[in-house]
């Protein structure tokens, strides 16, 4: 092996985010004939200024760490295979099955907004609720899961590197998409979640790894920073997104939840993609596309305002924008106020309708003619 094939990855001890278990399994398997090396740093922060110093080639980041201290210089070019970003719940019961007022510890306002979704007949709380919460991770989740035990509180949310960071194999339930199952809530994860981004300098030689490396991942992440960066600030930790690189196969395959909308007598013939030729075929199977979900939950978990795109690879960066260009019309219709119906007919109309709703506890009457999200879900 020559010295050309031997890289040095500068590794910070497991922070609870998956990353640097992620990253020894990989410096492991020696990939593609590459030679590997370890070099264990104490912190994260010593870990870069060694990288940009070249005292090493690669440092694994989490997507949410570079997402929040992007440093020129640096460059992200390099996804390992996405894990599963999907958070879950630690506890006796599924999400459906919680005793009627349970307690349930979500680990982030946006997962506690969409468990209250799913189950507004339990009580949903934050760790910074509770009295005597540890600051560390792995301590924190030490504590809740002794808490569970002790019969305080029936459950509470983490991430799968934290669950396995447990002295004992406690019961977890996957608060999945659940694209097989209408009849189970759905979890759309936060964004950023479960990627592994292994940093070098901008002149490293990344065209040795276009083997070991995801690409379908790293474009994933570059489309879901660029989501994340259309948004508000404010918003940003109120939303849940997934942006997945999918055979249309698979698409075609989700019978639960969205999967209904798709059942064509033939899907593969009918789902064509845009084309200005007279013979436009519909897709092969194992096309790859696009899939992004975007949504955000008002807090009392009543509203969901959200947008689900598919689209072929090359319509990317405009099908990304768009998404967001939607979302943000639905959220601005959601914050408006609206106005009484006047006209004869359509007012009628709305009469009943808002009764109807009214009449199956769907709409108080106090919101009628109040907007959907109010100030203090954005806050």
């Amino acid at each position: 092996m020559s010295g050309d094939d031997r890289f040095e990855i500068l590794l910070c001890p497991e922070m609870g985010d998956g990353v640097s278990t992620h990253a020894q399994k990989f410096i492991d398997s020696s990939p593609d004939g590459l030679e590997l090396v370890e070099k264990p740093v104490p912190h994260l922060e010593t870990a870069i200024q060694l990288l940009t110093e070249g005292h090493g080639d690669m440092v694994p980041v989490s997507a949410k760490w570079w997402y929040e201290n992007r440093t020129k210089g640096l460059s992200s070019a390099l996804v390992l295979p996405r894990r599963e970003p999907t958070r879950v719940l630690v506890g006796e019961n599924k999400p459906e099955y919680i005793p009627k007022n349970g307690i349930i510890i979500a680990d982030c306002e946006m997962v506690k907004r969409q468990i209250i979704r799913s189950r507004k007949d339990i009580q949903v709380k934050l760790p910074s609720e509770l009295d005597g919460v540890p600051d560390i991770n792995f301590e924190r989740v030490e504590w809740l899961e002794d808490l569970r035990q002790k019969g305080e509180i029936d459950g509470y949310v983490t991430t799968r590197a934290l669950h396995a960071s447990l002295p004992s194999r406690a019961r977890r339930h996957t608060l999945g998409m659940q694209r097989q199952d209408d009849t189970r809530s759905r979890f759309i994860p936060l964004p950023l979640e479960g990627y592994t981004v292994l940093l070098t300098r901008e002149d490293f030689p990344a065209s040795r790894f276009s083997k070991v490396i995801d690409a379908g991942a790293a474009l994933s992440l570059r489309l879901e920073m660029t989501i994340l960066d259309s948004i508000e600030e404010n918003m940003r930790d109120k939303v849940a997104l997934i942006v997945e690189q999918r055979k249309v196969r698979t698409i075609l395959q989700d019978v639960g939840n969205r999967g209904r909308s798709l059942g064509f007598e033939n899907p593969l013939t009918e789902w064509k993609t845009f084309t200005s030729t007279e013979k436009s075929i519909g897709p092969k199977d194992s096309d790859p596309r696009i899939d992004i979900i975007l949504e955000t939950v008002n807090k009392d978990g009543s509203v969901t305002t959200s947008v689900e795109r598919i689209f072929p690879i090359e319509e990317s960066h405009s099908g990304a924008q768009n998404l967001v260009f939607n979302w943000k019309q639905i959220l601005k219709i959601a914050r408006e106020s609206p106005e009484e119906e006047k006209r004869g007919r359509m007012k009628e109309m709305m009469d009943v309708y808002i009764e109807d709703l009214v009449s199956h506890g769907r709409l108080s009457e106090d919101r009628i003619h109040s907007p959907l999200f109010k100030e203090e879900d954005h806050e």
